[in-house]
């Protein structure tokens, strides 16, 4: 998001709203009120001038997201309803805080397990019950820089005992340093068949304040820190997997979408499957499900793909879900003929909440 997009976010939400309620909706309260109104502004201006100056800069965004959804927004809501009623003003402002609150400091972290069976007819013997764990989607900026909640994400992990462990994207938010409190819990993440990873389009580090000379360097710096955890990061390459005698592929890619922003990320899934056995089953791992409808399933045979991205988008108005009309495949399994699509709801957020649903940690079981 662009530094222009955070400066209307603060007057319009922050500014705006105080000016109206201590000059003209309640002109007459006591000075301290007035400041103690204010205190969530002055800390918003605060964080603002560091998000441009670029000094601690995933803190004071985490900071001022915070304080944009927990004080600022309900502020607005209550400018716009104090009209009809100051009461009711009070009260919508109110609980759209408690809503906020209750989705960062509750939900977002509250972790789910979530079981998956999915059935193939040309699954190899020797991978029928195979337990594969599909992380997504840490998001690691936006839980500050020692939340037990990781901690927890790699407990449940190994405790359901996974064959092997997949990760499709989006480590961080903005920066590599986002990981560097986390790398002992992470380095713990392990399975017998190993741990594999790639990219997402926040591992570009595209949305923050880099250069570009900046955001190549710390770009490496993030590829060579998941390196070091053991996870096998793969860039748009396969590797072929043997159990019980049997083999198949697992094919990876770098961020793949119809977004336009992301295009310029290099996923190349012809290059990734160069070499493959003809007719080999195939597990494909691409951040972005849109990358499935859009060239997997019209060029490839590839049995089983894996996305994050979404975080389940799970907003609903009138029982319809407007996210979907953009991209119709958000959570869940999707088939075309024998083609499966599996799109994970992920552990985390870019924002200091998400609206997709609980976290999930993916134990998929092949039959």
């Amino acid at each position: 998001m662009k530094y222009s997009a955070y400066v209307i976010f603060f007057l319009l939400f922050g500014l705006i709203p105080d000016l109206y309620i201590c000059l003209l909706c309640l002109p007459g309260i006591e000075l301290w009120w007035k400041l103690l109104i204010c205190l969530p502004t002055l800390a918003a201006l605060v964080s603002l001038v560091l998000i441009g100056a670029g000094v601690r800069y995933t803190p004071s965004l985490r900071l001022f997201s915070y304080l944009i959804f927990i004080f600022e927004f309900p502020k607005f809501i209550f400018t716009l309803f104090s009209f009809a009623s100051i009461w009711v003003a009070l009260a919508l402002a109110a609980g759209v805080s408690l809503f906020f609150s209750t989705l960062i400091f509750y939900s977002t972290r509250h972790l789910k397990v979530n079981e998956v069976e999915l059935s193939f007819e040309g699954l190899p013997e020797g991978f029928r019950g195979i337990r594969i764990c599909q992380l997504t989607d840490f998001h690691l900026g936006s839980f500050g820089e020692k939340a037990k909640y990781i901690k927890r994400i790699v407990d449940t992990t190994l405790a359901q005992a996974p064959d092997i462990i997949l990760f499709t994207g989006d480590l961080v938010n903005f920066e590599s340093t986002e990981a560097d409190s986390y790398l002992e819990q992470l380095g713990r993440l392990s399975a017998p068949m190993g741990v594999y990873a790639i990219r997402g389009n926040h591992d570009f580090l595209m949305h923050g304040y880099f250069n570009d000379a900046q955001r190549e360097a710390d770009t490496k710096r993030l590829l060579d820190m998941e390196r070091g955890l053991g996870w096998n990061v793969m860039l748009n390459s396969n590797v072929i997997l043997e159990r019980n005698g049997s083999r198949i592929a697992l094919v990876g890619v770098d961020n793949i979408s119809t977004n336009p922003y992301f295009l310029k990320m290099g996923g190349n899934l012809e290059k990734a499957s160069e070499g493959l056995p003809e007719g080999i089953f195939t597990i494909l791992m691409s951040h972005d499900p849109s990358h499935w409808r859009r060239e997997v399933v019209p060029e490839t045979d590839i049995h089983l793909t894996l996305s994050g991205h979404t975080h389940g988008l799970g907003i609903k108005t009138a029982g319809l879900n407007p996210a979907h009309w953009k991209l119709p495949e958000s959570k869940g399994i999707y088939t075309r003929g024998a083609q499966v699509l599996h799109v994970s709801k992920g552990l985390g957020s870019a924002f200091a909440f998400r609206l997709g649903g609980f976290p999930n940690v993916d134990i998929i079981t092949l039959r």
